[in-house]
């Protein structure tokens, strides 16, 4: 396929750290460490709110409304109910005006009441830290375009008015959601029909045809058949859970199992806390979640051509199978190949051809025994993140001398303050604590960690003290730079969710320790680095992650635009062959011109181009990202395709009013 030049990234990419974080409101006069507030005085606070919101929603008084939030910041997150689409809107007087145009558009049907009962246990006073107490409280309203029950959530701060005896309490957070269709509610018996009998059909006509087998591709698929919607799932490997099987023998996730389960059908007891999900478990799940809900998976599977007719408004992927080659027809079609999964990032460094020892990327290393049988008795680790500490550790278990390389300070907090952060996955229900914790405005949710690690480490300021004595560069998170929130969502890595014993066999020595260096060329032994220096090593494990986090660069070859064959039929920028005319066919090249751009953050701190429509490219959607973002995103995702199939999904409000002041 030859070199595709794309155009401008859209949306624009946002600088998370210096355009999207804030300082968490501080609350000048916080309440005392003995009192609290109790259930029924939150509840009255919360209704009084509620009421003020509501009369002046009703009343389309955008001055009055933005009375109702906190003046010193404020924001609403809207997913669907209201925006048809990923919405974060900031400050008080753009919120009440982009509320009051929405509700006139949408159609708000009676008030937003606050919710009780069903697991909603009323309002609930919060003390977040000693300079942050607010109130929060569940609640409910019902559009009629589409016809929708909408949920959300109302996070309330404390003002004290000059001249006023009592405090009164103001919107900081407002989310939205929705919660069930009107056309169609999430039924779970529908996920034990029957699936297709895919091996006898040469050309497959279905609602969507999802490009990817991995758990990303399989949630979505099971979130569509629960509300009615047909898909047929294609992936390139032998059988569900290949793409877990073929990691590294050593990997385990380093989250709680209860913060990585998919939708409809969880874990077993004994996989959860404390225990940390293998990639054998993760595998077997995909194995049994695919055979317990029937799905229609097409695996072994690899992609020849891929078109979309404008004017027809389908898609058509030519495939080719264990029994011959099919055609797919859809309506819709979901790209589930992974962010930061399909291209391996190895820096392109002088003199390979004089190294004499094995030089592997971590996607094709599988254990250091493997290794050792062709001989290596050194291996040098290049990276310092969660990877590469897995494979350091395995490699130093199996015997081999072993060297770990970091280029630059890795951020490192232990496990331990991730089980704290994701407690509320292990107390309630999984679908309470998804609206509980994915909900949060990225610039609130990134704050609320950093601080509740700040708050962790400072208690504990020698953890790493030991460590960086041997000359690992490192932060903790007591540093400022530390925000998880930019490792996750712009870096993709670049952190060690660390465990005590791998820690130790660096602060103890076991392990040598090359910092603040980058590799600069193969030795016939080794590796040279930047200064000067070398490091003996008969083999090289290159922990250095993947270069397509932004699908724009590779979805014209997933899609088979670089098969070497048909793959790139279409227009490729022309219409019916006439210059200057609209393409009637896109081809994969066309298709990868038009897409957004993927992960990082646009200007609200929405994550970029990720279970939401494309400006540019119609009928296309991406999905992907660790385990909690494909359960929560699958679930949005699915919605706006069922309405899409039904003709009610409306266009996506992407505007932003213009307030002064």
């Amino acid at each position: 396929m030859p070199s595709l030049t794309l155009p401008p990234e859209y949306p624009p990419r946002a600088d998370l750290r210096a355009d999207i974080s804030k300082p968490l409101p501080f609350i000048a006069h916080p309440f005392s460490s003995s009192s609290s507030i109790t259930p029924a005085e939150a509840t009255s606070y919360a209704s009084a709110l509620l009421a003020a919101f509501n009369d002046a929603t009703h009343a389309g008084d955008a001055k009055k409304l933005a009375d109702c939030f906190y003046e010193g910041q404020a924001y609403w997150r809207d997913i669907l109910a209201l925006t048809a689409h990923w919405r974060t809107f900031e400050r008080p007087g753009v919120i009440a005006a982009a509320w009051v145009e929405m509700v006139a558009l949408r159609g708000v049907r009676g008030d937003v009441e606050e919710m009780t009962g069903n697991g909603n246990g009323g309002a609930r006073f919060v003390r977040a830290s000693d300079t942050l107490q607010f109130i929060e409280c569940d609640i409910s309203f019902t559009t009629i375009q589409p016809a929708a029950t909408c949920g959300g959530k109302l996070v309330l701060l404390p003002v004290k008015t000059t001249g006023k005896e009592t405090l009164e309490w103001k919107i900081w957070v407002l989310r939205t959601w929705i919660e069930s269709l009107g056309v169609q509610a999430e039924d779970e018996k529908l996920l034990k029909a029957p699936g297709l009998e895919l091996d006898d059909l040469k050309t497959i006509e279905t609602d969507v045809v999802v490009v990817g087998g991995g758990s990303a591709g399989i949630t979505i698929s099971a979130r569509l058949k629960a509300l009615g919607v047909e898909s047929v799932v294609i992936d390139k490997n032998r059988q569900a859970g290949d793409n877990w099987r073929s990691r590294y023998d050593c990997l385990k996730l380093h989250v709680p199992t209860s913060n990585c389960e998919m939708p409809y059908l969880g874990y077993s007891k004994e996989l959860h806390t404390p225990h940390l999900l293998t990639r054998e478990e993760l595998a077997d799940h995909l194995v049994k979640y695919v055979a317990e809900f029937n799905l229609n998976l097409l695996n072994s599977a690899a992609i020849q051509t891929t078109t979309y007719d404008t004017v027809t408004k389908r898609w058509t992927v030519e495939i080719h199978t264990p029994s011959g080659r099919k055609t797919i027809v859809a309506k819709q079609l979901i790209q589930a190949t992974g962010i930061g999964a399909q291209k391996p990032y190895l820096p392109s460094i002088a003199d390979a051809d004089k190294y004499r020892g094995i030089s592997v990327h971590s996607v094709d290393y599988r254990n250091a025994e493997e290794l050792a049988k062709r001989g290596a008795k050194a291996t040098i680790v290049v990276g310092s993140a969660n990877t590469a500490f897995d494979i350091m550790s395995d490699c130093h278990r199996a015997g081999l001398q072993t060297t770990i390389v970091a280029r630059s300070p890795t951020y490192l907090f232990p496990v331990q303050y991730i089980f704290r952060a994701l407690a509320l996955f292990d107390q309630i229900p999984l679908e309470q604590a998804d609206r509980a914790m994915a909900t949060f405005p990225t610039a609130v949710e990134g704050e609320l960690i950093r601080a509740l690690f700040a708050r962790l480490a400072e208690a504990e300021p020698d953890r790493y003290t030991a460590l960086a004595k041997t000359g690992f560069p490192l932060i903790d998170s007591r540093h400022p730079d530390a925000n998880l929130q930019h490792y996750l969502a712009e870096r993709a890595g670049g952190h060690y969710i660390s465990f005590d014993a791998d820690v130790a066999l660096l602060a103890e020595g076991k392990v040598g320790v090359k910092a603040n260096v980058e590799p600069a060329a193969y030795t016939s032994t080794g590796l040279r680095f930047s200064d000067g220096t070398t490091v003996e090593g008969d083999a090289v494990v290159w922990c250095t992650g993947f270069a397509d986090r932004d699908v724009r660069g590779v979805c014209g070859d997933i899609l088979g635009g670089g098969n070497g064959g048909d793959g790139d039929n279409g227009s490729n920028g022309h219409g019916n062959g006439d210059s200057g005319t609209a393409p009637t066919k896109l081809g994969p090249r066309d298709i990868a011109a038009r897409v957004d751009a993927t992960w990082a953050v646009d200007a609200e701190g929405e994550i970029r181009g990720m279970y939401k429509r494309h400006l540019r490219m119609e009928n296309y959607w991406v999905v992907g990202g660790p385990l909690a973002h494909q359960r929560w995103g699958s679930r949005a995702l699915a919605q706006q395709i069922k309405l899409a199939l039904e003709g009610l999904l409306l266009p996506a409000y992407r505007d932003t009013p213009k307030v002064v002041g």
